[in-house]
């Protein structure tokens, strides 16, 4: 059975490359252009593996993520952060989620994404049933 990952993205260019990607490497794929959408999203499919973009219109990807790792059921599904306002070493989460209970993201991908690095990422975060 094929992993499921949820892109969260509200850019249309990234949002479709990004399902290409994994979509051609065997993962059904589910998108949402916003956080709102995509929290119930998060509670029918519960997917595997959240790709998330932090500039999100409305709410944005950190106060999305706040949310997901304070639901019980919900909190175990790992995230990778697919942004273009950080560098990797270089984003301090706690500056935004100051709440030492919540964990940081599995991690972080800078846009333009490097499509092996991020496959890597996602086979390796998709191996096993985190979702408990």
């Amino acid at each position: 059975m094929a992993k499921k990952v949820l892109i969260i993205e509200d850019e249309p260019d990234v949002m479709e490359y990004l399902n290409t990607v994994l979509e051609n490497n065997g993962y059904r794929t589910y998108t949402s252009t916003d956080a709102e959408n995509a929290f119930a999203m998060v509670k029918e499919i519960v997917p595997d593996l959240i790709c998330l973009d932090i500039m999100m219109p409305r709410e944005s990807g950190l106060s999305f993520y706040k949310r997901l790792k304070e639901t019980k059921t919900l909190k175990n599904i790992p995230v990778v952060v697919v942004s273009g306002v950080i560098q990797q070493g270089e984003f301090d989460f706690r500056s935004f989620v100051p709440d030492e209970t919540i964990a940081p993201p599995e991690r972080y991908i800078e846009k333009p994404i490097v499509v092996d690095d991020f496959l890597d990422t996602v086979a390796e975060l998709t191996a096993s049933d985190r979702t408990g």
